[in-house]
């Protein structure tokens, strides 16, 4: 006999880590969407995301500043010098000074968390780094020398040499912000406040909307999303995996014309559900293939165009998820999502029915069937549907497709690999 207190389904795991990682990863784009305003300021000539670090600042003149920023539980210790996080951070820095020499101006370690400083000791980075900072170098000192068995640790561990770990180091900047990881996203609403006097002339909402946009472009940007479209890939080029590198490349590039574009589209009155394209494409589909989406559209006859246009909508659908993720939790966004499912997932099964056609192809015919029964829900239906547009309800039929619960044709083998 099972009872309440036995049912996993009816008790909430407080200690489930999901949102907890969630937010992990939303602080380095809350991070990144920061460097994203000096851009407009001219400090910056490009952010780069996930791209030989968490975030790469280019800076007039062609010299660089490289950031990797972490995520530390405040049950947890200060960073040490001894942790992994930190050795391996600065054998990444090193071997991008050895790689790209007098590109680097500085090598930043951020952290919600601190830096522990206890006692003067192997453990204490700041110290360590103050001390190298001091003397410039390593000469003269023993192998049992504090400074040297740490730089000695870590060019054995990471296979660098002694002059270009002392490098990072004497270009090293630390940063503990002693916060929860909500803070950079409340840094950067209130600076969206301050561009072109925007905390006067535009409301909080708006604020917030420019902040979510902005966070999304920084979370598209450090994805292998190709900068461009699937045409692209196919211009006249001789070297496909070069043109394909390019547009990884232009994908994890933002530029000044990027964010006020963002800037623009989250200004006009109605925008936060704007739609967006799904222009940038997901690298792990190319070389050319079908994904599960696109392959069950074509399968079933549906026009080319209309299959461009579900994309798009489908895309749009995954952007307001991601924008209800940061303004609500991860829990109201999949409660959200759940229930627009469950609604457009009925209207898809009897689209299908009204014209399905054992061994032909109706796709478009339910294409049609389903356009019209979303434009009937809502405007007749009292259940919520969270301002979304047909498009939107249409993008949740595509997440459907995806997830192979909505069929547009008779059931067949799928080649794409999902």
């Amino acid at each position: 006999m099972t009872t309440a207190s036995l049912d996993p389904g009816a008790v909430l795991d407080k200690t489930d880590p999901g949102a907890d990682t969630q937010a992990r990863f939303s602080y380095q784009h809350c991070f990144a969407a920061l460097q994203c305003l000096r851009l407009l300021s001219g400090q910056l000539e490009a952010v780069y995301c996930e791209n030989h670090e968490d975030i790469l600042l280019r800076k007039p003149g062609g010299t660089y500043d490289a950031l990797q920023v972490k995520t530390r539980r405040f049950d947890l210790e200060p960073f040490k010098a001894t942790d992994d996080a930190v050795k391996n951070s600065i054998g990444r820095f090193a071997k991008l000074e050895k790689a790209y020499p007098a590109r680097f101006d500085n090598f930043h370690f951020i952290t919600n968390h601190g830096f522990w400083g206890e006692k003067e000791n192997g453990n204490n980075l700041s110290y360590i780094r103050a001390q190298i900072c001091e003397r410039g170098n390593l000469d003269g000192l023993t192998k049992a020398h504090l400074l040297k068995k740490f730089v000695s640790g870590l060019c054995g561990e990471h296979g660098c040499d002694e002059a270009h770990v002392v490098a990072a180091m004497l270009k090293l900047l630390l940063l503990g912000q002693q916060t929860d990881l909500e803070r950079p996203y409340k840094d950067l609403r209130e600076n969206v406040g301050d561009v072109r006097d925007y905390r006067r002339t535009q409301t909080f909402h708006t604020l917030t909307r420019v902040a979510d946009n902005l966070i999304y472009l920084c979370q598209q940007a450090s994805s292998c999303v190709l900068g461009g479209s699937v045409a692209d890939l196919y211009s006249l080029v001789m070297d496909f995996d070069a043109q394909r590198d390019a547009l990884l490349l232009a994908g994890k590039t933002i530029t000044a014309d990027r964010v006020e574009e963002v800037i623009r589209q989250s200004l006009v009155e109605g925008a936060d559900n704007l739609l967006v394209s799904s222009g940038g494409v997901s690298a792990d589909a190319l070389p050319p293939g079908f994904d599960v989406m696109v392959e069950k559209l074509e399968h079933g006859g549906l026009q080319m165009a209309r299959v461009d246009s579900l994309k798009d909508f489908k895309k749009s659908m995954e952007t307001l998820y991601v924008k209800w993720v940061h303004r609500y939790g991860l829990d109201e966004a999949n409660r959200r999502l759940q229930h627009l499912k469950t609604l457009v997932r009925d209207d898809c099964v009897e689209a299908q029915l009204s014209v399905e056609q054992p061994g032909q192809k109706y796709a478009s015919a339910m294409y049609t069937a389903l356009r019209q029964m979303l434009e009937d829900r809502l405007r007749t239906s009292t259940l919520p549907v969270f301002d979304c547009a047909r498009e939107h309800l249409l993008g949740t039929a595509g997440i459907l497709t995806e997830e192979c619960t909505v069929w547009w044709s008779d059931r067949f083998d799928l080649k794409a690999v999902r």
